[in-house]
């Protein structure tokens, strides 16, 4: 759950990895305290070179497969004010399920709503899951793994199983797992009057 203070400013600081996926899933968002930024925070990845992958993302309009990261790290593009049809939902969310059909990726970590600001999200996560829950599709995908806003869960759930009955798939509740709450952790010295404190898991 996210903290008191990246609710009021917005920002997304916290990351919890998840050990044993085949990749990780992001919008290719640079900018700012975002779930993409706060994962190259916590996985240790080169920031110069997810920014310039996130840049080419977006301009190219398809999903980029980072396989030089471990995890692998499939960006996905931005949607705002874009019009094409690979910007749209459902255009996005074929192509990232072409990309981890390619890599035969069997657990994903999705984190595109991981931190969810104002968003509309209902009708996206419909769109989105009837791609992935698509009985007519074939994928090596055994586990999704949906980090999402804590805010945004009960839609979510409402979602699933709107799309699970227009499937006519058999009744079953998803796993929910909460993720550990991040906290400031005790001031240290910074010299010349200043100090600094890190936020870290509650859980260390």
């Amino acid at each position: 759950m996210h903290t008191d203070e990246e609710i009021q400013i917005g920002h997304k600081l916290g990351f919890t990895g998840i050990a044993g996926v085949d990749a990780v899933s992001a919008t290719a968002n640079e900018e700012g305290f975002t779930p993409l930024n706060a994962a190259v925070r916590a996985y240790g990845w080169d920031r110069d070179l997810i920014v310039e992958a996130s840049i080419e993302c977006n301009k190219r309009q398809e999903t980029a497969i980072l396989n030089y990261v471990t995890p692998t790290l499939l960006l996905v593009p931005r949607l705002v004010g874009k019009l094409s049809y690979k910007y749209t939902v459902e255009g996005c969310a074929i192509d990232l399920l072409l990309a981890c059909k390619y890599l035969k990726v069997k657990r994903l970590h999705f984190t595109h709503f991981g931190f969810m600001q104002s968003i509309k999200a209902r009708q996206h996560f419909v769109k989105i899951l009837e791609i992935f829950m698509n009985p007519l599709i074939e994928i090596p995908m055994e586990e999704l793994i949906w980090e999402i806003d804590f805010r945004g869960l009960r839609t979510l759930q409402a979602a699933y199983h709107e799309v699970r009955i227009r499937f006519h798939l058999p009744e079953q509740e998803p796993m929910l797992v909460m993720a550990p709450r991040f906290e400031y952790g005790m001031p240290i010295d910074a010299g010349d009057g200043y100090s600094w404190r890190e936020f870290i898991s509650s859980d260390l």
